[in-house]
């Protein structure tokens, strides 16, 4: 019987009955983040690792069981421009962004792209994704947190949302390449997915025990290209992505929100091991997919992002629904499609923290009783 939050994501994983429902919650925005972590009674412990002492310790708060150790995706180069609850910021592609610091409750807004024309393609230069300095204290991250009892997961660029976050976009732009200059969309993946691909490789060198990736394939009433192109264009390099993951025996997590049930028969022939966040805004039926997949692909979510709106009464009933699906034949991590809204009152977030704890503990008859 699986015990501690490692084992139970990975007796999940594997399509095991653990003895807890694993559970990963963020925040929607560091605006949301600041309104909720200041009421957390935190002392910082110097562990020579760039503050992920206090990303256990707020994990520990919160009960997740699943920590984001490194990142080997593009990194933010310089700040252009900053003022009290916005900044402007580089990548190391060139692409400029302007995000919201913790005052702020947006997220981001696209500036500017390095790829105009297709001629500028030939003329980007990504950093080196050999760079040992690009992992740093990657290996020392991963023995810490497995130590503190939790499952480290590693990142690298989306493949289809890399394209557009990083170098061409916005979303409408790289639909527009996808169906009128096909091939040199194949060009714009491939810079994103030979990156990531050697990214990847050096974070399993270093024990990486989980990749992960955001790829938003889709909307809340379908994909935003056909099954036929997704299998086409993205599905090749999520293969190869997955297959090297696996030669590593580590697993495969990939975000995308959107109704993308139509794709799941391919992200299955894939062996992606977890998809996440399937939610009901976004029309993702968890008890059909668990029906039709459960014992194929795990899935990270059934929380509405409407959370912040509901009532107490609301909000315990849609948690024990969730977990009544989700939870029975293991494959489930309990999480949030839009993670830990603003909107949502200090007293809801305490309740829900602490009905989740008690709630997603399995017993021999399904979920606990009141």
């Amino acid at each position: 019987m699986a015990t501690s939050r490692f084992e139970c994501v990975l007796a999940t994983l594997l399509h095991e009955e653990p003895s807890t429902t694993p559970q990963v919650l963020d925040f929607t925005n560091e605006a949301s983040k600041a309104k909720f972590i200041p009421s957390i009674e935190l002392s910082a412990v110097d562990s020579g690792l760039k503050g992920l002492d206090m990303a256990v310790k707020i994990a520990d708060y919160m009960d997740n069981f699943i920590i984001g150790v490194a990142n080997a995706g593009f990194k933010i180069r310089r700040v252009i421009e900053s003022g009290e609850d916005w900044m402007i910021v580089e990548w190391e592609t060139g692409a400029k962004w302007r995000i919201g610091t913790e005052r702020n409750v947006w997220a981001r807004q696209y500036v500017d792209y390095p790829v105009r024309a297709e001629e500028d393609i030939d003329d980007i230069e990504l950093p080196d994704p050999e760079d040992p300095s690009r992992y740093e204290d990657v290996e020392k991250a991963i023995r810490y947190v497995v130590e503190k009892g939790f499952f480290p997961s590693c990142s690298i660029n989306g493949f289809f949302s890399g394209v557009w976050y990083f170098l061409r976009g916005p979303l409408e732009v790289t639909l527009k390449d996808i169906y009128v200059r096909r091939d040199f969309y194949r060009k714009l993946i491939a810079k994103v997915g030979e990156f990531n691909l050697k990214a990847e490789k050096n974070l399993l060198e270093r024990g990486a025990m989980m990749i992960e990736w955001p790829d938003d394939l889709g909307h809340s009433h379908g994909t935003f290209i056909s099954p036929k192109l997704y299998e086409d264009l993205i599905f090749p390099w999520h293969v190869k992505a997955i297959e090297l993951a696996h030669k590593y025996d580590a697993f495969v997590n990939m975000h995308s929100h959107g109704k993308i049930d139509i794709l799941i028969p391919l992200l299955v022939r894939a062996r992606l091991d977890m998809l996440n966040p399937v939610g009901p805004t976004d029309n993702m039926d968890l008890r059909g997919l668990k029906e039709k997949y459960g014992d194929k692909i795990c899935f990270l979510g059934g929380l509405s992002k409407n959370i912040g709106l509901m009532s107490a009464a609301s909000l315990k009933e849609h948690l024990l629904d969730r977990l009544r699906v989700g939870s029975p034949g293991s494959g489930f991590i309990l999480g949030s499609e839009g993670g830990i809204p603003m909107e949502m009152s200090i007293e809801n977030f305490n309740l829900l923290l602490k009905a989740s704890r008690k709630y997603r503990r399995n017993s021999p008859g399904g979920l606990i009783k009141e």
